[in-house]
């Protein structure tokens, strides 16, 4: 992933399936993770269905029905993105995140991000 983030703040880490329409992405946080962290890392996330030769810039627009479902005690975590719309630069997403080890759910939630091409803006 294409990601101009760097340590501590860059928790999306490793790319486990991708579809047109979803991907997961194993994320690491160096301390448990709070609701606003899972949000950042649900967002880094999305930049798995970008293509790796493509510059583009992408902001976190809005976020709601984030909530936590379980207690997050874990470090690590995968993230299931679902893309649920997408309309010029503007797409939406659900994303869910499970601890692997309690094999549970601990958060969910939707976000959008505003994307642009940077080539198109040059």
């Amino acid at each position: 992933m294409n990601l101009p983030h760097l340590e501590p703040l860059i928790f999306a880490k490793e790319i486990l399936f991708k579809s047109p329409d979803r991907v997961e992405v194993k994320c690491e946080f160096v301390t448990v993770p709070t609701l606003a962290m899972c949000i950042e890392a649900a967002a880094q996330s999305c930049a798995a269905f970008g293509e790796e030769s493509v510059d583009t810039l992408a902001f976190l627009t809005q976020s709601n029905e984030v909530r936590f479902l379980a207690k997050v005690e874990a470090l690590s975590f995968v993230f299931f993105v679902h893309k649920e719309v997408e309309v010029a630069g503007y797409k939406k997403f659900f994303f869910e995140v499970y601890d692997p080890i309690a094999k549970q759910k601990v958060v969910s939630g939707k976000l959008t991000l505003s994307v642009q091409d940077q080539a198109k803006d040059i």
